[in-house]
Order: C-alpha cells, then sequence, then structure tokens
C-alpha cells in the first residue's frame, strides 16, 4: 500500500528527518531516495509557508495526533506549489515514535478545474460564435448573389462595364468570400465533433500531413525537416482531429517564416507518453502576446480568425494530452504536443473487432 499509493507517503523521525518515502513522493518533489533519505522535512518548506502556520500545524498534532491542510511547498528545482498535506502521529506501545506524512499534488486539481472552467467559457463562445455566423450566412449569400446579377447587367449593356467597376464588383466578392470564410470557421468552432478515439499509427499520420503541406511550404521557401521516430507507439485518437491540429501547427509555422526557414517535425517515444514538437525559424511571439494566444478569437492577423490555437488545445486536451509553447523574439517557436500511448481498453475493443 505504501508504494502503490498515488499520493506521497513519507516516514520521518521525532525530528523530522525523513527516513523512508514512496515512489510518489519522489515523482512529486524530483528527488532521488538517496537524495532525500536523512534530510529534514524542511527542504521542502516553501518561504511563502509562513512560522505561524507550521507553529499551529505542529501544535495540532501534538494536542490531537494529526492535521491536515493545504500548504505551499518546494520541488527539488526551487518551483514553489501547493500541496494537500495530511500528518498523522505514529505510536508505539503508547509512545510517538515518528510521523506520516501524506502528500497530493493540488496542481492537478488545479488543472483540472482550469480545464473545466475552459471548456464551459468555449462552449458559451461557441453558441455565441454559431448565432453570430447564422445571422450573417444568409445577408452574405444576397449580396454575392447581387453583385454577380450586378456584374452580368453592366456586361450585357452596349456601353459595358468599366474597368473600375469590374475592380469594384471584384473587391466586393472577395470580402463577401472572406467574411464567408470566417463564419465558416466560427460554426466549425461551435460544432466541434466528438472525438471518435482508435488506435493510430502517429508516425504513419504525421509522415502523410508532411506530404500533404510539402508543396506548399517549398513554395513560401520553407524546407521541412523530419524527425519521426521509427515505429512509434500507437496512441488512442481521433486521426482527423490529430491530424488537424498538426495541420494547424504546422501552417502557423509557415505564416511566421515570411522570407522562407526551416520548419523541424520532432517526433518520440517519451516514457507513456508520444511527443511532438514542431519548431520553426520565424520571427518568434512577442512576450506581450503569450499568455492570450490560446484565447479564443486572439489574432495578430489582418485576416485571422484566432480560432486555430483553440481549437487546438481544444483537441489535444480531450485526447489527455497537452499542448505547449516555448518562443523566443528573431529566434523561432516551437509547439510541443504530448499524448499519451494507447489506452488498454481501445486496444481490447479493437482486438474484438479484428
Amino acid at each position: 500500500a505504501f508504494q502503490g499509493s498515488t499520493d506521497g507517503i513519507i516516514i520521518t523521525d521525532l525530528n523530522a528527518r525523513i527516513i523512508d518515502a514512496n515512489d510518489a513522493f519522489l515523482e512529486i518533489y524530483g528527488y532521488r531516495y538517496d537524495e532525500i533519505i536523512g534530510k529534514r522535512t524542511s527542504v521542502l518548506r516553501s518561504q511563502k509557508t509562513t512560522d505561524s502556520l507550521y507553529k499551529k500545524m505542529w501544535d495540532e498534532i501534538k494536542a490531537y495526533g494529526c492535521w491536515a491542510g493545504q500548504i505551499i511547498n518546494r520541488h527539488r528545482n526551487g518551483e514553489e506549489f501547493p500541496v494537500w498535506l495530511s500528518i498523522t502521529s505514529i505510536h508505539e506501545q503508547d509512545k510517538t515514535v515518528g510521523y506520516m506524512g501524506v502528500e497530493f499534488d493540488m496542481r492537478k486539481q488545479q488543472e483540472l478545474e482550469k480545464r473545466v472552467i475552459q471548456s464551459e467559457r468555449l462552449a458559451i463562445i461557441g453558441q455565441m460564435a454559431a448565432k453570430v455566423a447564422h445571422e450573417v450566412r444568409n445577408p452574405l449569400s444576397s449580396i454575392s448573389l447581387n453583385a454577380e446579377l450586378l456584374g452580368d447587367e453592366l456586361r450585357s449593356t452596349s456601353e459595358g462595364i468599366t474597368a473600375e467597376g469590374e475592380s469594384l464588383l471584384k473587391a466586393i466578392m472577395d470580402e463577401v468570400e472572406r467574411v464567408t470564410n470566417l463564419t465558416e470557421d466560427y460554426l466549425q468552432f461551435s460544432r466541434l465533433p466528438e472525438a471518435e478515439f482508435h488506435l493510430v499509427y502517429l508516425d504513419q499520420l504525421l509522415e502523410d500531413t508532411i506530404d500533404f503541406v510539402e508543396a506548399e511550404a517549398n513554395s513560401q521557401g520553407i524546407q521541412i525537416i523530419r524527425e519521426i521516430e521509427a515505429e512509434l507507439p500507437r496512441v488512442a485518437a481521433d486521426y482527423h482531429q490529430i491530424r488537424r491540429v498538426i495541420l494547424n501547427l504546422m501552417r502557423n509555422a509557415f505564416d511566421a517564416m515570411r522570407n522562407g526557414g526551416f520548419l523541424r517535425l520532432h517526433a518520440v517515444a517519451a516514457g507513456t507518453n508520444v511527443e511532438v514538437s514542431i519548431a520553426d525559424t520565424g520571427d518568434g511571439i512577442a512576450e506581450e502576446q503569450r499568455t492570450k494566444i490560446f484565447e479564443p478569437f486572439y489574432t495578430t492577423r489582418d485576416m485571422g480568425t484566432g480560432l486555430g490555437l483553440a481549437i487546438a488545445r481544444q483537441i489535444v486536451q480531450e485526447h489527455n494530452g497537452r499542448l505547449s509553447f516555448t518562443s523566443k523574439e528573431n529566434a523561432g517557436t516551437v509547439f510541443t504536443m504530448v499524448l499519451p500511448i494507447e489506452h488498454k481498453s481501445i486496444h481490447q475493443k479493437e482486438e474484438m473487432q479484428l
């Protein structure tokens, strides 16, 4: 039970020196077993946890034999994060001989809460986008049809249509097409279909997607470098949705390299996950934009909808994965997608269908 627990567990002596720790504890804090044994628990303490809280905690342990609450602790790398900590006295022959601490990493819960809030927000935004798109669709069709009829009418007259008239009609039709594409993007965002999970050969999906856009990349002076590990483990995924994510990330990279450059697609198995990174040699993302790029409708382009990355992150999260990025101005950006390797339940289901 000690080693099998998903919560971090440590045993200490009366002087708060750690005498045993389970694997979950080591994973939470980033220590090796031989590094942490013999150290006092103060090595985990964050400066954000006050002396008064520690005094209250130990007063309760001495009085009642236990304490539980949320505190801020420190990872081996210096990162501070919240944990739910429960401390219980260990007794032998009616004497306290040590303490057991059980810890739950609150970052997991906070991430789950953020996802729920984001999903609810996206659902509301999607409903609004669908309503706006429906309201705009019919007038757009009418404008487009009447512009075509006007062009035909003018061309049929004895004087014909002037070059300026043709230019104006073309400008109208171009703007109608642009707004039509925007409304289609909004409708697609509001109706993102539920993922259909199957076991997917990710290496083949990536190769096929690169083949699909390579000519487009070459026409813009961009060379695609493939670094795809042979025989990547299968992932439980919706093939078309993950392909959509990869296409979006690659085309964003193309847009960032206006004068050409290199796009490096790297895919490798990493423990229980597969990691796919797409790196460009473009302009990078400005510091002030980095907290906003996953927000729906946020865009720095004149013609963009600002939905591509919001949809991409939503898709990846629904696959129990993560989508993140690093960027340096004038040096490029790297987007990394992490997906879990095949789920046993899906594997069994597909085996039964064979």
